[in-house]
């Protein structure tokens, strides 16, 4: 009895510190693997604040992210996105060495590098540290767009530097500057390239040491220039040179892609004094108020540290993208003037339409907001709607028309302050005009074909055309969405008109989607594991994304019990990176993460609850090659929270949410300024839902409606060792003339 009661008592402790600490619980060391069977999450380690511009974190010698395996760095660079399939930014790079390179640092294969062991590594939200094999250990924490450094030399003979390489970023750079003024070194990058598309972006920067240097030059690929104060070129650099008897370094960045002023107005505005410790304090409460919107009690620690690891993935993106003064460079290469808002940028937007902007918007709604006038004056300003932007430019990444769908996933959910008349004018012309671009990037190819078709033909220039029609039905229901919560219903019947092309790419003899070339035809010899004509995933995977129609969708395929039998064998298995054509539930990519929560419109809801509990308990751990594909930028973590929170939000565009379980006994939820709390008594022991009340009032269709959730006190799970397997209602189903609300 002793016994149980002190490890009751344990417990209980443990959980109240998560709820008053819940940074303690975040591994930021999880996604950072990259494993044989996935290129792994591709997260980052570093200091960032909650959506924070500054991002300072080790890169790796070679290669296009942190690996847990690589056990050296070339330096620590001011600028990351966490887990795009793509390397981005590592911009200023910047390494503690004693001495410097005998060869000038640029030139290849690099020339310098340090070590180090994951003993001596700590990473938390807000703050880095690490010693280094030369003895040399440094310690990171960031404001939103500046960050304080303390490093600590060992005893030696040899000179204690500071070397920023400005040659080297995580995909190519394009031009460099650096200027050095005592202890004071300025400067700019200007890269792009992500994943190895046409991009452009300049960011400027300032690092200033608290220590006065002995000496200073810079480089480039031909040598050293000491003294020498200034370098241009791709090749770029510079250090700075400190008395062997420097024990201690205190240094301080920033970073603007405005100017330099800026940077150095942002550091000095966000850093004003030289205290480490006060900023690594400010970063932890940043933190522990955004991941304090969720507060979790019970659970094992090892379930507490998978979800707060998730939630603070879900919020490190979209970045801030404005300076401290509201300016920020705009889609025209114009600097513009946010005022009472703030400017956000880097778009993970194929990705993050489906569940991480719901999450931020119900979390967050302000900055939600923010994020929404973010992609409109993005539209206003190139042309048309991003579909992947990283800083101020389209990098034509991946397809479809996300950026509509965040626009209303952001309404519907409850973010109402932004342009929505501009808004709703930016998704039209995008949905309507063939010719749009946002910069040099049709919004939409294949558009033509689309509105004339009714589907985007498969072809040369378009090799995944099933998915690409697809993805534009789900934008066209999204603005349907959007102008209807806009009280234009005309404009609503329009584009909901359209949503019904799927059943033109759905084959009635193999009953499931396929991709059509220009005469119409189908392609020819299908098979469900085939990939052409689809965007990563094939057509047993594809085929589930009708989530606006899923009870259609169920009808066509056969009614339910062919549509259980079906989901039954593909979740039998999981696909992977390694056999991205097998055609099971594939969790590692963005269109399969739906997919569980479709027996909830099959009269299974119980199958939804025992498939997800088996992929978090399979997919998801609290290590570093504890995510099953890339995070990008979120949004995997995003599915993890709302998967353990036990609902999603399956229908883009609408606010609502299919249920599942929950893992967690008591979470309180702070929407906004309103605390909900969600109570599953017996979880995560009791895996099954018997029903569902929302303040007392039973809920009949395992749907929860946003309104109703977010203006309620109390969401009551009772649960159960066994299934109910008296379904009730299936959720809503949309499809024009047929509304099945």
């Amino acid at each position: 009895m002793k016994v149980a009661c002190f490890i009751s008592l344990f417990l209980c402790i443990s959980s109240i510190g998560a709820q008053t600490d819940p940074a303690s619980q975040v591994n930021a060391f999880v996604g950072t693997q990259l494993t044989d069977k996935v290129d792994g999450g591709n997260t980052i380690p570093g200091a960032t604040r909650p959506f924070g511009m500054l991002y300072w974190s080790p890169d790796p010698p070679d290669g296009e992210f942190y690996n847990y395996k690589n056990l050296s760095t070339r330096g620590f660079s001011l600028t990351h996105i966490s887990g795009p399939g793509c390397g981005a930014f590592g911009d200023v790079p910047i390494l503690p060495m004693l001495g410097l390179p005998q060869q000038p640092p640029p030139v290849y294969p690099i020339p310098y590098r340090d070590t180090f062991k994951h003993s001596d590594e700590v990473a938390q939200p807000g703050y880095y540290s690490v010693k280094l094999g030369s003895g040399i250990t440094v310690e990171l924490a960031a404001a939103e767009r500046s960050g304080i450094a303390t490093i600590t030399y060992p005893l030696s003979g040899d000179a204690h530097n500071l070397l920023l390489d400005l040659s080297r970023n995580l995909t190519h750079v394009q031009n460099a500057s650096i200027k050095l003024n005592g202890s004071r070194i300025t400067g700019s990058v200007a890269s792009g390239g992500f994943c190895r598309l046409n991009n452009h972006y300049q960011v400027y920067f300032v690092a200033e040491t608290e220590e006065t240097p002995q000496s200073s030059g810079t480089f480039t690929e031909l040598g050293y220039g000491p003294s020498h104060t200034e370098a241009s070129g791709p090749r770029a650099g510079g250090y700075l040179r400190f008395p062997s008897s420097t024990k201690t370094l205190h240094l301080k960045v920033g970073i603007s892609f405005v100017s330099v002023a800026n940077a150095e107005a942002n550091m000095e505005k966000e850093i004003p004094g030289w205290d480490f410790n006060l900023v690594r304090t400010q970063a932890r409460n940043a933190w522990n108020e955004a991941l304090g919107h969720a507060m979790v009690t019970g659970g094992t620690e090892t379930q507490r540290t998978i979800f707060y690891t998730a939630l603070y993935h879900a919020l490190l993106h979209p970045s801030i993208f404005s300076d401290t003064n509201g300016d920020y460079i705009g889609f025209d290469d114009n600097v513009h003037n946010a005022k009472d808002r703030i400017q956000y940028a880097n778009f993970s937007g194929w990705d993050i339409y489906r569940s991480q902007v719901q999450l931020i918007t119900m979390l967050m709604p302000k900055i939600a907001s923010d994020i929404a006038q973010s992609l409109v004056v993005d539209a206003e300003q190139g042309g048309g709607l991003p579909r992947w932007p990283v800083a101020n430019d389209e990098t034509s990444c991946m397809i479809g028309d996300p950026a509509s769908i965040i626009l209303a996933d952001i309404y519907a959910f409850g973010g109402h302050d932004f342009d929505v008349e501009a808004a709703l004018k930016a998704m039209m012309r995008g949905a309507d005009d063939p010719t749009t671009h946002s910069r040099m990037n049709l919004e939409r190819p294949g558009l033509a074909d689309y509105l004339a078709k009714g589907y985007v033909p498969q072809s040369g220039a378009i090799r995944n055309s099933a998915s690409v029609t697809l993805e534009y039905e789900t934008a066209d229901f999204a603005i349907s969405r959007f102008a209807l919560a806009l009280g234009k219903p005309a404009i609503a019947n329009k584009y909901f008109a359209r949503t019904t092309g799927w059943h033109g790419l759905f084959d009635p003899q193999v009953k499931y989607l396929r991709a059509r070339v220009q005469d119409g035809t189908f392609m020819p010899d299908f098979t469900t594991e085939k990939t052409i004509g689809f965007s990563e995933g094939n057509s047993a995977q594809y085929t589930w994304m009708i989530p606006w129609d899923l009870k259609d969708l169920v009808s066509v395929i056969g009614g339910p019990d062919a549509t259980n039998s079906r989901l039954d064998d593909y979740f039998s298995r999981y696909s992977d990176w390694g056999v991205n054509n097998a055609p099971y539930f594939f969790i590692a990519n963005e269109p399969s993460f739906g997919d569980p929560w479709v027996y909830d419109w099959t009269g299974k809801p119980w199958r939804t609850q025992e498939v997800l509990r088996k992929t978090i308990g399979d997919m998801f751990m609290p290590t570093p090659d504890g995510l099953p594909g890339n995070d990008d930028l979120g949004e995997t973590s995003s599915w993890l929270v709302f998967a353990e929170l036990g609902f999603y939000p399956e229908i883009p565009a609408v606010g609502g949410v299919a249920i599942s379980n929950p893992i967690f006994p008591k979470v309180t939820l702070k929407l906004g300024d309103r605390d909900v709390q969600i109570i599953a008594a017996g979880a995560p022991e009791k895996l099954y839902v018997q029903n569902v009340a929302v303040d007392g009032k039973p809920v009949q269709n395992w749907w929860l409606d946003w309104n109703a959730v977010r203006h309620s006190n109390k969401i009551d799970f009772t649960m159960a060792s066994q299934p109910n397997k008296n379904a009730g209602a299936t959720p809503p189903s949309f499809s024009p003339g047929n509304d099945h609300e």
